[in-house]
């Protein structure tokens, strides 16, 4: 239909609860919005917003539009009270717009910090449906450990290619376990084996960092 479409993340969203202790604090010393209620069960949850452009970009529905009255991309009823991010957005041949992201309303992830990935499609931008991209949820990632031992950082690694009206989400996946030479082995007489290995205080295992994709349809409502 000609429309320019933008997804952002917000904590400030049609499902977040001010009231309850979602609401801005200022800056971090990096410059991050700082927010309350994070972690507060209620109250934020990082949402996926669609801002429109009728005019080629010129403006857009965003600029102007309170965010808690915008469209949510990730809107289902096991979304609206957790985390979805890292979006990527695309049209197919047909018109549909595809958006992928890393998700958490799956199982206990919104407690336990595992994640999924999902795709959700809508034909009119208004409206969407959402499909699970990853058949298990993923645990939290344990490479790439901060300054004090913490695996803090998962690949930013997320796309979407869409060719025809067929979607290729791309995400950065942490199910497989992270492997080393078992202790005693590879040495002479014993042949070498592999084994897995602890992550503690990160995780009970250490995982790798994998690029995975698949081929999935668009669902729309």
């Amino acid at each position: 239909n000609g429309s320019v479409v933008v997804t952002f993340g917000s904590y400030i969203n049609a499902f977040s609860n001010p009231a309850n202790g979602c609401a801005p604090q200022g800056f971090s010393v990096n410059v991050r919005n700082l927010y309350t209620g994070v972690k507060t069960a209620g109250a934020c949850n990082n949402k996926i917003l669609e801002s429109v452009s009728t005019n080629g970009g010129a403006s857009f529905n965003g600029d102007i539009t309170d965010p808690t009255t915008m469209t949510v991309v990730s809107a289902a009823p096991g979304q609206q009270h957790t985390d979805q991010w890292w979006q990527w957005a695309a049209f197919t041949k047909d018109g549909k717009l595809a958006v992928s992201y890393y998700d958490r309303q799956y199982g206990n992830d919104e407690t336990s910090g595992s994640f999924d990935f999902s795709l959700s499609g809508s034909s009119d931008l208004q409206h969407f449906a959402g499909r699970r991209v990853t058949s298990s949820s993923m645990p939290l990632p344990t490479q790439f450990p901060d300054d004090q031992g913490n695996g803090t950082f998962l690949g930013d690694y997320t796309g979407l290619l869409v060719v025809g009206n067929d979607a290729h989400p791309i995400w950065t996946d942490t199910r497989s376990s992270d492997l080393a030479l078992c202790p005693g082995t590879g040495v002479v007489g014993v042949a070498p084996q592999v084994c897995t290995f602890s992550a503690v205080p990160n995780g009970p295992l250490a995982n790798d960092q994998n690029i995975f994709t698949t081929s999935v349809d668009v669902p729309t409502p």
